[in-house]
This record gives C-alpha cells, structure tokens and sequence, in this order.
C-alpha cells in the first residue's frame, strides 16, 4: 500500500487553548473570542501549526464542567459568531489553522435534544438518550456498575434516564440514526464556517442501547466513518481527533483525518524522568501497535499532551502505591480534584528537568498538542476544584491579575497562581520575551527546528536506539530519506553510553540547534557523554554532504 501524503496537521505543533482563562478583551473576568484575536500574532510567532479552542459552544451557566446546551452556538459570554469569524480570518492569513474542542458523550439537561426527548408533544430525538418507564433496579453485592447505578428521575416526563457522570448530563445513544444524522449536521455547519477540525472529547466514552441493553462503543471510528465519509469529498483537508486511548483496528487505520489520543505518554515521561529510568518510555513504543512504524513509512495517527486527559487513567493511578504513583496527591486538596497538573509542578519548578519533558514532548512520534502556558512553564493551583487547576489565568505580565483581565481580582474566572513558585509577578510572557535563554525562545526553537525537519513530523518509521545505560534514551525517527537521531539523559547526573548505530555507520551526525558535526558514525557503538537531565537533536547526513559544508566554511 502506498503511503498517503500528509496533511498539515502531521507537519507541526497544535496550541490548545483554554478561553475562559486566555485573555480577557471586554474586561468582565472571563476570557473571550477578542482576546484571542489579540494574541493570535504571539500564537503565530510559536511556530505552531493549528490552535485548538477548548470550550467555545453554548453551555449552561454557572457550571465549571460545561455541560453544552447547543452544538450549533458559540458561548455568548465569549462573544458574537462575528467575534468567532474574525479569529479565523486573521488566523488562516497567519498560516494558522483552527480546531475546536466538542464533548460528545452527553449534553446539558438544558440542551434542546433533551428537552425534544423528554416532551410528550414532539417526537425528536425520542430515542437520542437512555430512557426508562420503571424505577432502576437496586444495586446488589457486585452489581453496583454505572448501567445500573446511573439513573435518575425526570420530573417533567415522570422517565428516568441514565448519564455516566453528572446528573445534569444525560448520555446520548449511538445507537440512535436520527443522533448520528444530526451531529453529521452539526460538523458540516461549522466545517462550512471553515473551521479546520474537531476534537471529539469523550468520543471514547461513547455508548449504545442494543437488545435493550446499555452497552459500551467498542470502535469510535468505525462508528463514525460512514458520518464522516461525505466529508472527504468536500472538506478533504479537515481533521478529527478521537479522545479515544486506541487506534481504529479496521481500515480507517489509514485514513489521515483521523486520529486518537495517546494516554500513555504522559505518565511513561513523568515517571520516566522521575525514576531516571527509560524502560516506560520504550515500552509504550513498542506496543499497542504502534511497533508497526518500526518498518513502515505510514502517517502516525496520534497526539501527544503535556498533562492527563483520561478519566480512566486517573483512577488507575488513584489506586498504585503513592510513592511510585506518576502524580502524587497533595494533601487538604478538594475531593473531586482529579488528578491533574501542569509540567512545572511534576518536574518541581527544575528548568533542566521542565526543558527535557519539552525535548521528548516535541521529538517523540505523534502529532504535540501543547497547552496554553507550558510554553513559559506555567504553574497550577492545585486547591481549585475539578479541571480548575490547570485553568489558571495566562500570565502574560508581572501586572494586575497577570496582565489576563482588568477586571476586578474578585470578578476573574478562575483566581491567578498565588504560589510564590509559579507565581505571574515570576513566571509570565513578557518577561520572558526579553531574555533568549527563557523557556519560552528555547521553546520557540524546538518548535522552529522541528517543522524544518520532515523526520520529525507526525509521519515515517522511528526506532529505539540500544545505549546500554537504563537513563539514555535515544531513538531514530526516518521519513522521505532524512533520519534524526535524538538523545535524551533521564538522570540527574552525567553519563556516557554507547549507541548501537551500526545501520547508520559512515553517516556524520549534525547538532540540529547549532549546526556543529560530530565525529563520523563507525560500524561498532557510538560513545556518547551526556551532562544532567540533557538533550541532543540530530541529524545524520552523508559524509560527502559534511565534506561540501567543510568546503564552504573554507571560501568564507
């Protein structure tokens, strides 16, 4: 089979953004539509590729979980459609696309879909929810699972209905065509808006009633292939990410608008790091599939994040041995703060340690989704309950409210980071603008470096490279001919190893930041000297291209 070519959004980074919390242009507290517009030149001036609105439709007030009351309306509290239309104009002129963040596993008890379903006048949509005449059965020893424990009574209809997590979010069925039908509606209404994409967040909590039974969506993809199979004729550029833990196990495998959320990455680096151990990070390359790259040139159909995103994972790490556990809870914190924090915590504020998370971040194979703040190493305040945490305000400057909001302090969406560690008066954009050593320009060049180099995008083979020291990890990614070698010490302390390049010997190896050769590759290992927690990017080149550079060296 002939390698598809690649879409843009294989070739660069993604900048997620949180807009409640990004800028806040009508100065009411609360990040809106204008202030991204504002800030779309900081956003191009990243290098990234597409930003990713999390939260932008219409949802049900004074909820921080926002549960959606319309598919088809953007949050008025952030703006006009007009605002919406704006930032994709300038952002499309900046070369920057737009993909924007829609939950699908429930709506709001408040959305329209709903209030239809439970109505005895009309007929839509009857069969859109979980629907029950009696009373659910009492939870017996052993039985006490969410199909059976989740239902709720709806005073208006007298029906009861079941939902996953929140009563005030009933679960929509998959297995329902007319929901299938009107969500096909709902994607080519904003597509046609020119919107770049979705993510389709708890696509992998999706469920369906068959034979009268409540049963989970095996396959997300498949599910939705024949809803977005008209959409490849007319809008062949557009992209969807599944925030499923899994690739598709049939042929939608190969088609690259497409793509699922790889939930391993982010524990494997943190305790990668924190255990100067690299044996979690070649594991979950080597599995699930994904070891298929080692010899295939295909488009990789994953993305990468910088914090946790699936539920299921929190409870898996809820329950390890909290010494060895990834993200260690903190004590006195709220009960329903799930397990979530930004690098700079987990990493201690250690620049070295936040600096390398980012090198593995934007090297390893998958497409980085990078979430607004971790460019300057943001904090998060781990006293704010739910998702709040890491929903901070930006810090763009060391003034009031970190130059987010001229609001009042006590009108502000989310309070900012008092933490003296992480505080904004510390750790902000403008700050860090003036110095090229910052978090931000090293960030800024990790970027610029990896969109020059076609090894390093979303697509081609990548392989572990044996070092012979359990703190080295070092792997080769391949695509169109070029080969990038990158090297990363896990350890606190310096270390040397021997890289087993033999299938690259006569190649020269060129430092990527600073364009500096090294000593020729021979046919036995490679000797490599690395000082703490550091990083090398790579390129191997012929040696007859090493000789053309020496001769220009030589004219100057």
């Amino acid at each position: 089979m002939s390698s598809p070519d690649p879409v843009w959004v294989q070739q660069g980074v993604l900048y997620e953004i949180y807009i409640r919390s990004f800028f806040d242009r009508n100065r009411d507290g609360i990040g809106d539509f204008r202030g991204i517009f504002d800030r779309l030149e900081y956003i191009a001036r990243l290098g990234v590729k597409g930003i990713l609105l999390n939260c932008p439709f219409q949802s049900f007030d004074g909820n921080a979980r926002h549960p959606l009351d319309d598919w088809m309306r953007l949050d008025p509290r952030m703006g006009t459609l007009s605002d919406f239309l704006q930032i994709l104009e300038k952002a499309h002129s900046l070369g920057v696309k737009v993909i924007l963040s829609l939950p699908i596993n429930a709506t709001s008890d408040q959305h329209v879909w709903f209030k239809n379903a439970k109505s005895r006048n009309s007929r839509l949509f009857r069969k859109s929810y979980f629907w029950s005449d009696d009373p659910p059965p009492e939870p017996g020893p052993g039985t006490d699972t969410p199909e059976i424990a989740n239902w709720t009574l709806d005073a208006e209809s007298g029906r009861y209905y079941w939902y996953q997590d929140h009563k005030d979010e009933p679960a929509l069925n998959y297995g329902d065509p007319e929901l299938l039908e009107e969500i096909r509606r709902v994607f080519e209404h904003w597509l046609t808006l020119d919107v770049d994409g979705f993510r389709l967040a708890g696509s992998g909590r999706l469920h369906r009633m068959r034979k009268n039974v409540i049963e989970p969506v095996s396959d997300p993809f498949k599910l939705f292939q024949t809803l977005l199979e008209p959409f490849r004729k007319s809008f062949p550029d557009r992209v969807f990410l599944f925030e499923v833990g899994l690739a598709s196990r049939g042929s939608q495998v190969h088609d690259t608008r497409l793509y699922y959320h790889f939930n391993s990455f982010f524990p494997a680096v943190i305790q990668s790091v924190r255990n100067e151990d690299k044996e979690p990070l070649e594991s979950i390359f080597l599995s699930g599939g994904r070891d298929i790259h080692t010899k295939k040139d295909w488009p990789i159909h994953w993305t990468l994040d910088l914090r946790e995103r699936s539920e299921e994972t929190f409870e898996k790490f809820e329950q390890e041995d909290v010494e060895d556990a990834p993200f260690p809870l903190e004590t006195d914190l709220p009960q329903d703060r799930p397990i979530l924090s930004r690098v700079a915590r987990l990493m201690e504020n250690g620049r070295r340690r936040i600096q390398l998370v980012m090198s593995l971040f934007m090297t390893s194979p998958g497409i980085p989704v990078l979430y607004y703040g971790d460019e300057i190493g943001m904090g998060d305040h781990p006293h704010l309950p739910g998702r709040n945490t890491i929903r901070t305000p930006m810090q763009w400057s060391a003034d009031r409210n970190a130059g987010f909001s001229k609001a009042d302090p006590e009108e502000l969406y989310n309070p900012v980071i008092d933490d003296p560690l992480y505080s904004y008066t510390m750790v902000n954009v403008e700050s860090q603008e003036r110095f090229v050593d910052s978090h931000l320009w090293n960030v800024r060049r990790m970027i610029e470096v990896r969109n020059r180099q076609t090894a390093l995008w979303s697509r081609g083979q990548f392989d572990v490279v044996e070092s012979g020291h359990p703190s080295i990890f070092s792997f080769v990614r391949i695509s169109g001919g070029e080969v990038c070698l990158l090297i990363h010490n896990l350890s606190k302390s310096s270390v040397c190893g021997f890289l087993q390049l033999g299938r690259f010997a006569g190649m020269v190896p060129r430092e990527l930041f600073g364009g500096a050769y090294f000593p020729r590759i021979p046919k036995h290992s490679y000797l490599v000297t690395m000082t703490p927690y550091s990083f090398i990017w790579f390129k191997l080149e012929p040696q007859r291209l090493r000789g053309e550079a020496r001769k220009r060296e030589d004219a100057k």
